[in-house]
């Protein structure tokens, strides 16, 4: 047995008993949504941001621009009336050294000038070296006082500017990637015409610690150390950490042993590209830190099997604590290969490897029987890696070279002599109007469904996406045309709103203000699929709910609804795992949508969990689809509100897939880490996230019915408890290590107080924290 995460779970035999589905009098009421259709200005008035001020980004400046803004007040003497960050939410922790000052005062007009005081995220080996306002990918203008208002007024919400200091040489889009081996590796795109590509690294080391620490990056306008040169390359990716030509492996012996890996891998990295002698600005961090605890560096101390031997085949470990870069350990399963001969005297050499690692050696085992071998065989998990393919966002994190900084020059007759500022938010007020007129469609489905969004420009988001729109244009919103924000705001709008579908790839394109997308389907055959969703949805509604349950039980029917009807599409993950992870053959795309649990019963993690919210909507209940990874493999959940605050679900895996009933299950952040789920940031915009944090574990369905045990002594007193009870298959969770021999000896003394018919039947095994007995 073993977990499903994104990938699917094989036969066991640990299958709970399903009673009858009830049915419902009524349907539960769906939310309707009735904003369709209108401008998108009618969006902006309906959630009140029809008056909000803002002003367009600012690519490509001068790299010693001075920036000038003109208040229609007197603001100077205010507190902080501009000020200039790193980092787009523009807290105090990001603001860069510049210098404000006023240039002119014309009649209460304020005329107020920026300068760089200090070079940003610059290094010595930069061919730029120390000028102007730095290196840094990209900067924030935080703006707190009104420029329109006659008296010194400041705005409820600040106007964010970003803006880019000229890059004579394009920059690439860096990539973090941790492969399914668990190895980090760095890769951009070529640069047409450059010869080189330079690394650079910042890394935080404290006397001989190990593990990878945060360093002050652009949250914190990179205080500390600038980049350090780690190599310089003529390929697009690159792993040699160590600088061994070994990509970050630390080999013992030979290519077959192996015990650790991710050597030298630290702090963030930047890239730059290197053209005619000229030095690009450099890309936005790869942070490591974020992928800390999925990045292997080795064996925990005592776990360390490399070469040890073992006297029979059943003390062989199952799991092995894995270190990794952050300090902390998981288990990990050994898979061992048993395509060996075995010895007639003496020990029996078998290789082994560490699953999701490099790491790899070999263990030797006296009295080995070829029955041991077909034991270890039949315990060995089925392989599987990411079954959760996010669409491929291909925007330019740093606009090309040749993006205008103004799109569009002034129109003929306009004064020659006016500041970029100035002509900027002139442009800004022109293309806010052009595109507020601009139409919001009308999709037939809208009407029936929870449309989930909190702004106007999410809504419109939504609204386009699921009518299938391959352009759409973000003229009228100037806050959200840069990388951080659309790309933040889209997957937030994709992931929670289930009627998305088919979504393969998406670009912004800097210079007409469009977003651009690719779907996997014609936008024909997507709406007819989600007419057939809805219908579904309906039905299932119609089944499972009463008109007197709570929003508890509502949660449990649909969790239960899942497990009883649907099933994991290991097609669809063997295909993915074909097609490198990047794509899928078009037979399986459905499983990765809405469309594949709730029309074709089957699918992989994300369509679970998008399933999972659609119903949840249907009901009236609070629900969010949260991304992130499971045992280091990526996956998608669920969060549910109860009155006790924000839970845990995970309706993947659930009894059929895995073997565990409810092994998420109204869980709390600290149970969830226990189980080795960590939440990414990909499903909810980075400010919002600590909004749905989940403190309280009271509700966790092993908690609740009394069958977690932190000792021994625990399990066996909820052991005997199921016992008595007359279940005949007992899953426990463990909240603390408890030594197997510990566990078996337990089981033993409940066990043996069964008729002796009973005692022969019975089995235990283990799946993760959980221990399963069958009667």
């Amino acid at each position: 047995m073993f977990l499903t995460a994104c990938f699917g779970g094989n036969e066991t035999e640990v299958q709970p008993s399903k009673g009858p589905k009830e049915t419902i009098q009524s349907p539960s009421q769906a939310v309707i949504n009735t904003s369709v259709g209108g401008t998108v200005l009618d969006l902006k008035k309906k959630y009140g941001s029809d008056q909000d001020k803002s002003l367009m980004p600012m690519y490509n400046v001068p790299r010693d621009k001075v920036f000038e803004f003109k208040f229609n007040s007197n603001v100077w003497g205010e507190e902080d009336v501009i000020t200039v960050h790193t980092d787009i939410k523009a807290e105090e922790r990001s603001r860069i050294l510049s210098f404000v000052s006023p240039k002119d005062f014309q009649e209460n007009i304020t005329i107020l000038e920026i300068k760089p005081v200090g070079s940003v995220l610059s290094a010595s080996e930069h061919l730029n070296g120390y000028e102007g306002w730095g290196n840094a990918p990209i900067y924030y203008i935080r703006i707190n006082y009104d420029m329109d208002a006659t008296t010194p007024t400041k705005l409820e919400k600040p106007i964010i500017v970003p803006f880019t200091v000229k890059s004579e040489v394009e920059v690439p889009n860096l990539k973090a990637n941790v492969s399914s081996d668990g190895r980090f590796k760095l890769s951009w795109n070529r640069i047409e015409g450059a010869t080189e590509y330079k690394i650079y690294r910042r890394s935080k080391v404290v006397l001989l610690e190990t593990t990878n620490l945060p360093v002050t990056g652009a949250e914190e306008a990179y205080i500390g150390p600038g980049p350090l040169l780690e190599a310089t390359v003529k390929e697009t990716e690159y792993d040699d950490f160590l600088h061994d030509g070994k990509g970050g492996l630390l080999e013992v012996l030979d290519d077959s042993r192996i015990s650790g890996q991710n050597r030298g891998v630290n702090g963030e990295y930047y890239v730059t590209a290197v053209k005619d002698g000229k030095e690009s600005i450099f890309s936005h961090a790869a942070s490591t830190v974020a992928l800390s605890s999925q990045l292997p560096a080795g064996l925990d101390g005592d776990n360390n099997i490399s070469n040890a031997s073992f006297d029979r085949a059943s003390s062989l470990p199952a799991k092995v604590d894995v270190t990794f870069i952050d300090g902390s350990t998981a288990p990990r399963d050994v898979i061992y290969d048993v395509n060996v001969s075995i010895e007639e005297f003496g020990q029996t050499e078998i290789p082994y490897a560490i699953k999701g690692t490099a790491m790899k050696g070999f263990v030797y085992v006296e009295k080995l029987t070829e029955a041991d071998l077909k034991a270890l065989a039949d315990a060995r998990p089925k392989d599987g890696s990411t079954g959760f393919i996010a669409p491929d966002n291909t925007t330019d994190y740093i606009p090309e070279p040749d993006v205008p900084t103004v799109i569009e020059a002034p129109s003929p007759g306009a004064e020659q002599d006016k500041s970029l500022e100035e002509a900027q938010k002139e442009n800004t007020e022109q293309k806010v109007e052009e595109g507020n007129q601009l139409p919001v469609p009308a999709p037939e489905v809208i009407e029936d469904v929870k449309l989930n969004a909190e702004t106007a420009l999410e809504e419109y988001l939504a609204i386009n996406m699921i009518d299938v729109q391959d352009r759409i244009s973000l003229k009228a919103f100037p806050e959200a045309q840069n990388f951080e924000t659309i790309s933040d705001v889209l997957q937030e709008v994709m992931y929670q709103n289930p009627l998305v579908l088919g979504l393969r790839g998406w670009r912004y394109d800097y210079r007409s203000l469009t977003l651009e997308l690719k779907y996997e389907e014609s936008a024909d055959v997507i709406k007819q699929k989600q007419k057939e969703v809805l219908s579904e949805a309906n039905k299932i509604v119609a089944e499972i709910f009463k008109p007197d349950m709570s929003d508890e039980q509502k949660y449990k029917a649909i969790y239960d609804y899942l497990n009883d009807n649907t099933k994991y599409d290991d097609a669809a993950l063997d295909n993915a795992e074909a097609n490198e992870y990047q794509e899928v053959d078009p037979e399986f795309n459905d499983s990765f949508t809405t469309y594949g649990i709730m029309v074709k019963k089957v699918g992989v993690c994300a369509s679970y969990a998008s399933v999972y919210k659609m119903l949840s909507d249907m009901a009236g209940l609070e629900t969010i689809v949260v991304t992130g990874n499971m045992s280091g493999v990526p996956h998608a959940w669920n969060k549910v509100k109860l009155a006790n605050g924000w839970v845990h679900v995970d309706s993947t895996n659930n009894a059929t897939n895995s073997g565990i009933p409810y092994l998420l299950f109204y869980s709390n952040d600290e149970i969830a880490e226990s189980l080795d789920f960590a939440l990414s940031k990909e499903f909810w915009k980075d400010e919002e996230l600590s909004n749905f944090a989940s403190a309280d574990g009271s509700k966790d369905y092993y908690v609740a019915n009394g069958l977690e045990a932190k000792t021994s002594s625990e399990f066996g007193s909820a052991l005997s408890k199921q016992v008595k009870a007359g279940s005949t298959q007992i899953v426990i969770r463990l909240a603390a290590r408890i030594e197997q021999s510990d566990l078996i000896e337990e089981a033993r003394k409940v066990i043996g107080e069964l008729p002796e018919d009973q005692q022969e039947r019975a089995t235990m095994g283990s799946l993760s924290n959980y221990v399963v007995v069958g009667l």
